[in-house]
């Protein structure tokens, strides 16, 4: 997340030459909205990337709070938070 985030703002590149052919062939599918990265998809909504503490705080809230029971794998990955 973080190279992507460094090139979009500031423009800089990984020193080792195949980070930086595969960062420059993937970072079209990222952009920067209000500070934070979002990644693009064809078909889907924009998808917030998150560091690893949202996360555990995110799928938490999803498993144990107001979102109430624990559903299956495909109905869980398409709820909105």
């Amino acid at each position: 997340m973080t190279p992507y985030k460094n090139f979009l703002i500031q423009g800089v590149l990984p020193s080792i030459e195949d980070e930086t052919q595969c960062l420059k062939r993937k970072v079209n599918y990222y952009v920067i909205l209000d500070g934070e990265l979002f990644k693009r998809g064809l078909t889907t909504p924009l998808l917030k990337c998150l560091n690893s503490q949202h996360e555990d705080n995110i799928m938490r809230e999803l498993h144990e709070g107001i979102y109430g029971l624990h559903t299956g794998g495909r109905s869980l990955a398409t709820k909105e938070v």
